[in-house]
């Protein structure tokens, strides 16, 4: 496994997202460089040396570089995520492995690695690996950790019932406690009450269609859960101190054109510019892959 040493000679090579589609599949592939799914949503199994594995919202998923994977969402509840692609010495040989993070600090890292991804600057480029770095750190940090699973059921509700009202009390019944004492206890173990965290799942869900989806905010408002586009956007200014039109006009509207920008990026100023030309291409051919098109140099898949 990966350790402190290595991940501070991670380097980000480029980011992207997968929108729900009960039918995505990435067939058997393997590629030169790791890579990080973040699941914010759904579900999806991986199979990889005849072992499956099963990754729901609050996990993670590390592929090594070199290793085969088949990718399926689940088709009940299709599988929303961000992946990242990187190197960091000292991952090679490692199995596909799955992190339970059970904690909000990942999602946020990852959607702001994933607004960012194709920010030119030098010291945006330097504040993508920090951000990979941080991400990796807070994998490393969940392996082994004894989170409270009161904390991961009542989140996971939250999130598969995110548009329907929500109340202490419906909380509480989720944990056979009574009102009071589901309180005091997830206070306890989060530091926030379970009413913070549903504003927060909701802001951070609303804020992932808003940069994954063309929906007009009337529409992600309710889907959130947080009734209409004005109180999407009083609570982005409480949660995030900014409007949601800030991450609108961030969106970026094709994923050949952020591919595009990352190869052409990537070879001029990566750390390791001098391997991009291989790693390059098959970044391109595997954002093709994720993202369901047709790269122009390969024929990827189209169901």
């Amino acid at each position: 496994m990966f350790d402190e040493t290595n991940i501070k000679r991670a380097f980000f090579l480029g980011c992207g997202s997968v929108a729900p589609d009960p039918l995505w599949h990435v067939p058997p592939s393997r590629h030169a460089f790791h890579e990080l799914i973040i699941v914010t949503g759904g579900a999806i199994t991986v199979e990889s040396s005849a072992e499956r594995i099963r990754a729901e919202e609050e996990d993670v998923l590390i592929y090594p570089a070199s290793v085969v994977h088949e990718e399926w969402s689940d088709p009940e509840r299709p599988l929303r995520s961000i992946f990242v692609t990187f190197t960091c010495p000292g991952m090679t040989g490692m199995p596909v492995t799955r992190v339970t993070t059970r904690r909000d600090r990942i999602r946020e890292l990852g959607a702001w690695l994933h607004t960012d991804r194709d920010t030119s600057s030098p010291a945006a480029r330097v504040q993508r690996d920090v951000l990979l770095q941080a991400i990796l750190a807070e994998c490393l940090r969940s392996i082994g950790s004894e989170d409270q699973p009161m904390v991961t059921l009542v989140r996971r509700h939250i999130r598969q019932h995110i548009a329907e009202p929500l109340s202490l009390e419906r909380l509480a019944q989720v944990c056979g406690l009574s009102k009071f004492h589901f309180l005091r206890q997830y206070r306890a173990a989060t530091g926030r009450t379970p009413m913070e965290d549903v504003r927060t799942i909701r802001a951070e869900y609303a804020r992932e269609l808003i940069l994954s989806t063309s929906l007009p905010l009337k529409e992600i408002a309710p889907r959130a859960g947080l009734g209409d586009e004005y109180s999407l956007s009083r609570m982005f200014r409480r949660i995030f101190k900014t409007p949601p039109g800030h991450y609108r006009r961030l969106r970026t509207y094709s994923v050949q054109r952020s591919v595009s920008r990352l190869t052409r990026g990537a070879q001029r100023d990566h750390p390791y510019r001098d391997g991009f030309a291989i790693l390059g291409m098959e970044t391109h051919i595997a954002y093709a892959m994720k993202a369901n098109i047709t790269c122009p140099s390969t024929r990827g898949p189209t169901q």
